[in-house]
């Protein structure tokens, strides 16, 4: 809409205007001009290229409209008179010269006039363009010496503009080119390309040098001064070349710049290693930008519109590590071409009133202002009574219609100069509203300007209403624009406005409408953060802002937008906050976070700092090495925003040059330096690490090498044991002293040892492997005490240290006996028992006595599955923790020295009593509607014991907050259910539920979840599944238990019910829906028919149905339903009576055969052992018959499981079909096998 409506405002104004400007005559007034500065042609060289024709514009309005002509150096300028090669384009000034001439070159300015004023252009210096060529040259060839500076110097040809000079490569063969792109290589703003050091590549083999002019203008460029340049090797290797910096070329110590414009200053050194430059300005680091930056690889700083801050002493200072560092300064000055500060506007205006034209003017030097009439200097202007000329100003008062005219401002230095043409209408004009208010809508709390622009002449009155009410003073102030400012807006401001101007010609009004929306603001700043280089870093930025308005959050970064497409280590989260991945120490600064609507906006800032570990320090060379002590100075080069807390200094030495050791761990950050004790015989380099609390810096570089002479060995060696390996050995072992520590050349090690007896001598064995850590010493008694040391030596001496004897054992055996009388003592829990035992002798341990070893096991696991407990030497008893619950268990015991096990002790066994189970191995609970869950859970791992059933609980969790604790009610007796439905919960909260299985010993480990309720909108259920299961009867009808399965993938539903009805009837009989429990209890089923079930998950108005399932009632548990008839004419009844004596009689008739052929099974069987395999295949009884195998199948009675029936003595001809049932003849029973329903 409010796009809308400024649209509309604009068409409106152009309407206006557009009208008014046939009435309104008005002075000329310029809208296409010249430059100020120049205009370049190129005139085209014969029989090579064609005319380029190129235009002077001048173009103005006005009513009538304008006439134009043009001056040439001060004169008049008709340009009529150059042929077709010059012409005017229509309805305009502007000038087309079709063929340029040298002779076009001058001073030009158009000036457009009609008969109210003259109108004056900028003036222009039109001149040709051009490029001349190398002096034609044999290529020469020029000779330097390797690693020196060097340079190329290139006489360029003259041109206009100055040519664009740069140095190429050219081949010798196919005379192809390539720019130089090398940090060695340097162009100075003369041509000259200075080399900071020569290296042989640099010799011309199969190329040479070039130096190129080219014109942008003229789009051309040419070639010359080719070098052919021979490098003279030194003799050595190009990596011992070293040269201190050498100054090559640097810009002049007082340099001046354009306001505006680019400069560059330039410190161009030379040498080897090439040479690095820091800049700074006034003594300070500069801050780069993307208006400050470096060039040429930091030989150069740009500035880019330059500005008179920047003006100062800027420093480059010069070191390659090779002699001393070299430094040099420019003094930079701004200077600039004049610009205006308050530019002169057009004035309408009525007569009797006064005007004012003002016209300031900067620059440097300071520009003088001189003003334009009509063409003309003021001076020479018509006297004005009513007029007044000031250096700044003109005030003409009491104006007439005649008063009307051009007025022009000229401000003007020896750089240059600025111009603006203006002009005075006097007119007499009812009012008009050009830009009438709009639909405006602001947030409360701001200022609000509701615009209505006016013309008219004289000026006309702006007055504001609303509604009735005229608006002055207090928050409401009408500008000398016209517009409305409302101050500290409320939202009792909105409604309609109407803006009234009037002058003595008439007056005019028009509407517009304030809408106020709630402003927008930051409810939860971001916060200032610190973090390591490497770790990611949020800002949180929550905020509050009227629902009717679009709202964006945006990141700025040092007041620059973040774009996050381009930047993939910044993400704007889903809540708006900002997340920093493997932050680096340039992402320190401040952040901001702006929330955006089309109204107004809310901002919150907040710093970030990356610290990150410090840079390298540099060791001062030399160090003074005085004996055996070393002094080590260094300085530290920045602490990347963690203060340094100490520093480490790390040697090498000639024995271990690939690694480094630690001299001294932690110096005082206070300290630059310290002195290091060294050991003889060795050469010691030095560096230095600097630790903030992000961690340890790159180490410096390493120092000068330190020599120290020979000594005798100052210590022996460390961690000397004495302990067998075998029974019949000793080994003694000591950790090798490394080569640093020899102090002296032909090391070696001298092992003593000798038993612990009265009078035992020293033996020795000298090691002259200084790698090696042990001897073995074979035929030693078992197990017997020994004195032990070794000793360093080198060819200076022994150790001036005496060696430490240490105790040592030769070899260990096995224990020779197993504890006695193990026992348990007591068995104090369903975990625990106290179990005793007979101690060992000492002597039978035949080691170092470790204790003992209580092994156990459970009859379920297996030995091989034991679990070892390790009890003290001096114990006899021990309480045992780590038996199984309600299980038999297994133990012994057995004693154990430092390297065997003994024999162990009788294995005993015990019943331990059942225990508290584990935690169930999973709960889960799915949402049922608002207020229900369905929980299923797994039975636990361990149950200890005889499961009695589950307990659940629950608690309301508010925040961090728990509420109270309650038990379902009511607990599960039956362990074998693993899940249930839990309902009457509150809609939309948080539960945590708890669940623990029992035992008789009370309840396990508890485990539970946390999870929320629905909201209590009705939702569409997902289709359901169900099991069931049949119960016995009480009756003789069939009763089945249906359990709900809810979906657990899409909504459940709230609760549910079952329909059900015979197979193939069309009547579906619904049941009460359930809403407390998950299954539900049919019964009344007819036994022998076939049902169909489903059941429906109902939430609100929403049902979903399950598919059908169909359940056969064939077999029913539980007495027989006996219909209201008498016993003795039931056909039931008769029936059975038959049957049974149709059985007994068969029966009798078996046996008696079985008799009376005395074994025929027997006979069969020795005939088959004797080979006889002639039985005939036809049926009947033979004289030898094959075995009867019997079987008989039972009817299957269908459930959920589909599990087969067993035959029940209730069986009955009752459950076969209505016909008659009879006999054959030869005695078997006849009958139709149907069943209802199928």
């Amino acid at each position: 809409m409010r796009r809308q409506s400024t649209m509309l405002a604009a068409i409106f104004l152009a309407a206006f205007l557009g009208s008014t400007a046939a009435m309104i005559n008005s002075p000329p007034r310029i809208i296409k001009q010249p430059p100020t500065d120049e205009l370049l042609f190129k005139v085209a060289q014969q029989n090579k290229e064609s005319d380029q024709p190129f235009i002077i514009e001048c173009e103005a309005e006005g009513q009538p409209d304008p006439s134009y002509r043009w001056i040439k150096n001060g004169k008049k300028f008709d340009w009529q008179a150059y042929d077709n090669r010059m012409l005017q384009q229509p309805g305009r000034g502007t000038l087309v010269i079709t063929s340029p001439k040298d002779e076009d070159l001058g001073q030009y300015q158009c000036f457009a006039e009609n008969e109210f004023g003259v109108a004056t252009s900028n003036s222009v210096f039109v001149r040709k363009a051009e490029l001349n060529a190398f002096r034609d040259q044999a290529i020469k060839t020029v000779e330097a010496n390797e690693g020196e500076p060097f340079s190329l110097q290139c006489e360029a040809p003259d041109g206009w503009p100055k040519p664009t000079v740069n140095w190429l490569i050219q081949q010798s063969i196919d005379a192809s080119i390539k720019s130089i792109n090398d940090s060695r290589m340097t162009l100075d703003p003369e041509g000259t390309l200075w080399f900071s050091n020569l290296t042989r590549n640099d010799a011309s083999d199969e190329f040479y040098y070039a130096c190129s002019a080219a014109s942008v203008f003229r789009n051309e460029y040419k070639v010359g001064n080719k070098i052919m340049l021979d490098v003279k090797q030194m003799g050595i290797s190009a990596s011992q070349n070293k040269y201190p910096p050498k100054r090559q070329y640097v810009t002049r110590k007082n340099e001046v710049a354009l306001r505006g414009k680019r400069v560059e200053l330039f410190c161009i050194y030379g040498g080897t290693p090439l040479p690095q430059t820091v800049w700074s300005k006034n003594g300070r680091p500069i801050q780069w930008s993307d208006r400050i930056t470096q060039g040429h690889y930091g030989k150069s700083l740009v500035i880019r519109q330059t500005n008179f801050d920047d003006e100062g002493t800027y420093t480059c200072d010069v070191s390659n590590g090779v002699g001393n560092a070299q430094s040099y300064s420019i003094n930079l000055r701004i200077n600039a071409i004049p610009y205006f500060t308050i530019e002169p506007e057009i004035q309408n205006a009525a007569e009797e009133e006064t005007v004012e034209f003002k016209c300031e003017a900067a620059g440097s030097p300071e520009p003088t202002i001189q003003w334009i009439h009509n063409g003309k200097p003021i001076a020479l202007a018509e006297p004005n009574p009513r007029r007044t000329v000031e250096n700044t100003r003109i005030i003409i008062k009491d104006l007439v219609k005649q008063d009307t005219g051009n007025y022009g401002c000229n401000a003007t230095n020896s750089l240059g100069y600025v111009y603006k043409d203006v002009y005075l209408n006097v007119l007499a004009l009812p009012p008009e509203i050009t830009e009438a208010p709009r639909d405006e809508a602001t947030v409360d709390g701001r200022n609000i300007t509701m615009r209505c622009r006016v013309f008219g002449a004289p000026k006309p009155q702006v007055k504001w209403l609303r509604g009735a009410s005229w608006l002055t003073g207090g928050r409401y102030t009408v500008l000398p624009s016209g517009d409305l400012e409302i101050q500290q807006v409320t939202f009792e401001d909105r409604g309609d406005y109407t803006c009234y101007a009037v002058n003595k010609f008439g007056n005019k009004s028009a509407k517009g409408s304030l809408d106020v929306k709630e402003h927008t603001r930051i409810t939860e700043e971001p916060q200032n953060y610190e973090v390591a280089a490497g770790q990611s870093a949020t800002f949180r930025c929550n905020e509050a802002h009227d629902d009717t308005l679009e709202l964006e959050i945006e990141w700025w970064k040092d007041e620059v937008i973040i774009d996050f497409d381009a930047q993939p280590r910044f993400v704007k989260t889903n809540d708006n906050s900002l997340t920093i991945a493997k932050t680096i120490e340039l992402d320190s600064g401040e952040y901001t976070c702006v929330a955006r609507t089309r109204l107004d906006s809310a901002t919150a800032k907040a710093n970030l700092i990356v610290q990150d570990v410090p840079n390298a320090p540099i060791i001062k060379k030399p160090i003074n090495c005085r004996g055996d002590k070393a002094e080590i100075s260094w300085e530290p080069q920045g602490d990347n925003r963690s203060p340094i807390l100490h520093y480490t200094i790390q040697f090498n030495t000639s024995f271990t040059p690939a690694s480094w050791d630690t001299a001294y761990e932690k110096v005082p950050s206070t300290d630059l330096s310290f002195v290091v004790q060294m050991s003889p015989w060795a050469n010691y380099t030095y560096r230095v690490i600097a630790f903030n609390k992000i961690g340890p810096s790159p180490p410096s570089g390493h120092s000068d090498a330190c020599t120290v002479q020979p000594d005798v060995p100052y210590k022996n060696p460390d961690n000397v044991v004495g302990q067998g390996t075998e029974p019949n050995n000793l080994v003694i072992s000591w950790t090798p002293m490394p080569e640093i520590e020899h102090n002296a050349p032909n090391f070696q090690y001298r092992v003593s040892w000798k038993r612990d007896i009265p009078a035992a001598a020293w033996e020795n064995k000298d090691i002259y492997d200084w790698h090696q850590n042990n001897i073995v010493i074979t035929d030693q008694p078992t197990f017997v005490k020994y004195h032990i040391k070794v000793v360093a030596i080198n060819e200076r001496g022994e150790s001036n240290v005496a060696a430490e004897e240490v105790i040592g054992y030769s070899g260990e055996d096995r224990p020779l006996e197993a504890p006695t009388n193990f026992s348990m003592l007591q068995v104090t829990a369903a975990t625990s028992a106290y179990l005793g035992w007979n101690p060992v002798s000492p002597e039978s341990v035949r080691g170092h006595f470790k204790g003992y070893k209580i092994q156990t096991w459970t009859e379920k696991e297996g030995e091989e599955g034991l679990r070892e407990i390790h009890v003290k030497g001096d114990s006899n008893q021990a309480l045992v923790t780590q038996f199984k619950p309600y299980s038999k268990n297994f133990a012994r015991v057995l004693a154990y020295n430092g390297r065997f096990n003994g024999p162990p002790s009788a294995v005993i066994d015990f019943d331990t009593p059942e225990g508290l189970p584990s935690p169930v191995q999973s709960l889960e609970a799915y949402p049922l509607g608002s207020s229900a869950f369905w929980l299923t859970w797994k039975k636990p791992l361990n149950p200890n014991g005889k499961l009695t059933g589950y307990k659940i609980y629950y608690e309301v969790v508010t925040g961090s907050f728990v509420g109270e604790r309650r038990e379902y009610d009511p607990h599960i007796s039956d362990p074998r259910i693993t899940r249930m439905k839990m309902a009457g919960l509150k809609p939309n909260t948080k539960y945590r539920i708890s669940i623990t299985a029992t035992t008789k010993m009370g309840e396990g480990t508890e485990h539970y979840i946390e999870k929320r309720t629905l909201g209590e909108e009705a939702l569409m259920p997902a289709v359901p599944s169900f099991t069931w299961e049949q119960l016995p009867s009480q009756n003789g009808l069939a009763t089945f238990r249906v359990n709900w399965h809810p979906s657990t993938e899409g909504h459940s539903g709230t609760h549910f019910f079952t329909k059900y009805r015979i197979k193939g009837e069309t009547e579906w009989i619904n049941e009460d829906p359930e809403k407390n429990k998950d299954y539900q209890e049919i019964a009344g089923l007819d036994p022998d028919t076939v049902y169909e079930f489903r059941v429906v998950s109902v939430d609100g108005h929403y049902y979903t149905e399950s598919a059908t399932s169909e359940i056969d009632t064939n077999t029913v548990e539980g007495p027989i339903k006996v219909p209201n008839e008498n016993l003795a004419n039931a056909g039931w009844f008769i029936g059975m009576m038959l049957a049974l004596a149709f059985i007994i009689i068969l029966f009798i008739i078996i046996c008696i055969i079985r008799r009376n052929r005395g074994g025929k099974y027997d006979v069969h069987d020795r005939e088959l052992a004797n080979g006889r395999r002639d039985y005939p295949d036809e049926g009947g009884f033979h004289e030898y018959s094959q075995p009867l195998d019997n079987k008989s199948a039972g009817r299957q009675s269908v459930s959920s499981a589909n599990k087969p029936g067993v035959e029940s003595d209730t069986d009955s001809m009752a459950e076969y079909g209505d016909g008659d049932t009879g006999m054959n003849e030869d005695g078997s029973f006849i009958g139709q096998y149907g069943r209802k329903g199928l």
